[in-house]
């Protein structure tokens, strides 16, 4: 058992130091290790080729891509030919600024057109001076927005009639 014991401590203890002289590392030139800096100068070169042959795909994959861009449905490129005139952002904003124009003007004079007719419906009816009928278009009238609208275009034609 002693022995057994003893030839496990001397194994262990044998084992485990490092008598291989190739396993311990040298450094010659006062700790400058010349060969691992040229192998990285080596690596560093190699990767900036491939960073620029990267760029240049890159841009020609761009290339391409406009290229493409530039075919229409038919597959055949298009060629610009002449001035354009109407190419940017400037068109869209002059387009949607007419646009914005013609319909506040298509919508004012619907809006006149509109109270014209009203003026014209409530003269006629304040011309026929019957109470039950001016009664009857204030409560047609009544809990509306235009009810006070109605009322002074009714008391206008009334003083109008009076005075002629």
């Amino acid at each position: 058992m002693k022995n057994i014991i003893l030839s496990i401590i001397i194994f262990v203890g044998v084992g485990c130091a490092n008598f291989n002289p190739r396993m311990q590392n040298k450094i010659d030139n006062n700790g400058k290790i010349d060969e691992i800096k040229s192998n990285q100068n080596g690596i560093m070169l190699e990767l900036g080729k491939l960073r620029q042959s990267a760029e240049i795909q890159n841009s020609k994959l761009k290339e391409v891509q406009q290229g493409l861009l530039n075919f229409n449905a038919t597959g055949i490129r298009n060629e610009n030919k002449g001035i354009q005139i109407l190419q940017g952002d400037g068109p869209f904003v002059v387009f949607f600024a007419l646009g914005t124009i013609a319909l506040i003007l298509y919508y004012r004079n619907k809006a006149e057109k509109n109270e014209r007719m009203a003026n014209a419906i409530v003269a006629e009816v304040t011309r026929l001076n019957s109470q039950d009928l001016n009664d009857n278009v204030l409560k047609a009238a009544m809990n509306s927005d235009f009810e006070k609208d109605v009322y002074k275009m009714m008391a206008k034609n009334l003083t109008k009639k009076k005075v002629i």
